[in-house]
């Protein structure tokens, strides 16, 4: 397929990296000459300089021929016309990213406005849903859901104290299906086998029964405890749709936000949500506000060296846990191991949401990027006409660093073996490291 890419920063880049691994025929298009020659150094892409929303630029790259268009320039505007011009010509499905509420609005009625974009993706709200989560399952690093919420994935973090540290996995004999699909250690993401062990400071990827999760979290030495007291340091978009989200789930929330108009503008608009105006760094500030009894302080100031201060503060303060935004991915691992929680970060989850949406298909249902980009997590359905169909796991060729994680079939969620086979209609969930994208294409096609 013919992807075209507009815009090659930090999102962009991505993109066109899993595109590119993918094989698909990809073309980037950049204004900024020295952006697109990173991009075309290190990618193996086609690069165009230029305004992607030009019609000449879109017919040099084959707008024509193309089956994506994805616009991801800071310009809401020109990601707009971009899209629209596309479709003019023909092309399939078009992805634009759209930061301002008047453009972006959840019920859909701005965006009749907009006739030539399939979807919009707003970074912050996006960010928002992704917090959400995590302060719902606030002893997970992450979290997601599959077989219509059925299986459960989480991101754990190993205690030095926890009942499986130096155990091998074959020895874990529990009442609950489970599979440890990866193991991120020392910064290394490796798929196990029975034979390794769980070390102290490990983050294990659980999969198993949603139902079930929270004893099987408790067999890995990790109690859940449900947060009620969250403190967003932020009032931008992404603070405000965090807030909303937290009060429609009767959360206890109180938003810091340094300017008064805007301290204004989120009261009127928010319902319980408490608003503070003051200085995060101020440490009087925050005694007096009680910030040692916050179960969730999260982080969205916009300034990342700020937000790392701040959380690092506040956990000294007695803060359980903190999550935080940053702009640069490549910063996670180093803020998690200096004693933030959870760092995240928009541009990743907004690729993340734009390939959720530009791999679902007939039998693809969904694709989520795993630890900072390491790995992928694909659902599909098992189709009659399938070459893996009525197969057992052991008979599927799979190349190293893919796993089938589980199987959901007429309600049931089973946690496979080798002997166990596929069969049309199940929806199957796939880990897959970056040198192994390609067996999704084996099992769906």
């Amino acid at each position: 397929m013919k992807a075209i890419i507009i815009g090659a920063g930090k999102t962009g880049y991505n993109l066109a990296k899993i595109l590119a691994n993918e094989r698909h025929n990809v073309v980037v298009i950049e204004k900024a000459e020295e952006r697109a020659k990173i991009i075309d150094e290190y990618l193996d892409v086609k690069v165009l300089v230029g305004n992607g929303a030009s019609a000449a630029i879109l017919e040099e790259a084959g707008v024509q021929k193309a089956g994506l268009l994805i616009a991801v320039t800071a310009s809401d505007e020109v990601n707009i016309i971009a899209c629209m011009v596309a479709k003019t010509y023909g092309a399939g499905k078009t992805v634009a990213r759209i930061r301002n509420p008047e453009y972006f609005d959840r019920d859909k009625k701005m965006r009749k406005a907009f006739p030539g974009i399939d979807l919009m993706i707003n970074p912050e709200f996006v960010t928002a849903r992704e917090i959400m989560k995590l302060i719902d399952a606030s002893e997970a690093l992450n979290v997601e859901y599959y077989a219509e919420g059925k299986i459960q994935l989480l991101e754990l973090r190993i205690k030095e104290d926890a009942p499986v540290v130096n155990k091998y996995l074959n020895e874990l004999k529990f009442d609950y299906s489970f599979l440890i699909i990866a193991i991120l250690r020392n910064e290394k993401l490796i798929i196990p086998s029975g034979c390794d062990q769980i070390l102290a400071n490990d983050i294990i990827f659980l999969l198993g029964k949603t139902e079930e999760m929270i004893h099987l979290e408790r067999l890995f030495g990790i109690e859940r405890v449900k947060a009620q007291r969250i403190m967003v340091l932020g009032g931008g978009y992404t603070g405000y749709y965090l807030a909303k989200m937290l009060e429609g789930r009767n959360y206890s929330v109180k938003i810091i936000e340094k300017e008064y108009n805007r301290c204004v503008d989120i009261a009127q608009n928010l319902k319980n949500a408490l608003v503070l105006y003051g200085d995060a760094m101020d440490i009087d500030f925050l005694t007096n506000e009680d910030v040692g009894n916050t179960d969730v302080f999260v982080s969205l100031s916009g300034d990342d060296r700020l937000n790392i201060v701040v959380s690092l503060l506040v956990k000294q303060l007695g803060v359980k846990r903190t999550i935080v935004e940053v702009g640069h991915s490549d910063f996670i691992n180093f803020i998690e191991n200096a004693g933030v929680d959870i760092g995240i970060s928009p541009r990743v989850l907004t690729a993340n949401a734009i390939l959720r949406y530009i791999h679902k298909g007939d039998n693809i249902l969904s694709v989520t990027l795993l630890s900072n980009e390491s790995a992928e997590m694909a659902e599909f359905i098992v189709s009659e006409k399938s070459a893996v169909a009525h197969k057992k796991l052991c008979e599927l060729q799979l190349p190293a660093g893919a796993l089938i994680g589980s199987i959901y079939r007429d309600n049931e969620v089973i946690i496979p073996h080798g002997d166990d086979e596929l069969k049309p209609g199940d929806i199957v969930t796939l880990f897959t490291l970056p040198n192994a994208v390609r067996a999704l294409d084996y099992l769906t096609e």
